[in-house]
């Protein structure tokens, strides 16, 4: 499983490079005040290891990985842990750049805010991967895409259409009032919503024909 792990990070080392002037870009405009810089990282992180699935499947790597031994079980697993470790490395990474840009603004570094920012993201982050990789593991990855992207905006639609008729004031004071448990619910529901997917995505892969 090790090996699998490495080869998802070599691809993603592959793809860095034009990642990497879309990430300058974005941070430029995060420093304009244009982005919050919390959201930039993690999301190319997100676009980074969507496009190991994309190789995966340009190359028919799956059809080799499941002779190997417990192959559909270590595809599974490799891609998640990978994610975790990638998700892990940039959250570290933005908050040593948000508290950079911090200091650099107001020349004082509001560490609250930063990681509350911050855990806002990384919820945001591992609901995407949550659902993402059980539909990519199903469809593949460009179809994986297309009924996310079509999810997350049939969702909001819905939700804007929702808030038309029913007042969603009591909702969000609701969520308001639960920040102060945000870093505890946060790692908490994260690490249930990525079981969940990985149950999910484990059963998928397991009866998948390749």
């Amino acid at each position: 499983m090790l090996g699998l792990i490495k080869k998802d990070f070599l691809l993603i080392k592959a793809n860095a490079k034009s990642m990497a002037i879309v990430f300058i870009i974005y941070l430029v405009m995060a420093f304009q005040g244009t982005f919050d810089v919390t959201f930039i990282v993690p999301l190319i992180g997100i676009m980074l290891f969507i496009s190991t699935f994309s190789y995966d499947d340009f190359n028919q790597w799956n059809s080799y990985a499941v002779t190997l031994p417990n192959g559909r079980k270590n595809v599974v697993r490799a891609k998640y842990i990978a994610s975790l470790i990638l998700t892990i490395i940039l959250m570290i990474v933005t908050l040593v750049i948000s508290i950079g840009f911090s200091y650099i603004k107001t020349n004082a570094v509001n560490l609250e805010e930063i990681v509350s920012s911050l855990m806002g993201t990384i919820l945001s982050s591992v609901i995407i991967i949550s659902l993402l990789y059980p539909i990519i593991f199903k469809f593949g990855a460009t179809n994986g895409r297309i009924i996310l992207f079509a999810l997350v905006f049939g969702g909001a639609a819905v939700i804007a259409l929702i808030s038309r008729f029913i007042d969603m004031t009591s909702i969000v004071n609701m969520v308001n009032g639960l920040e102060e448990y945000v870093y505890i619910a946060v790692p908490i529901g994260s690490l249930i919503l990525l079981s969940i997917s990985y149950l999910i995505s484990n059963k998928i892969y397991k009866h998948k024909e390749l």
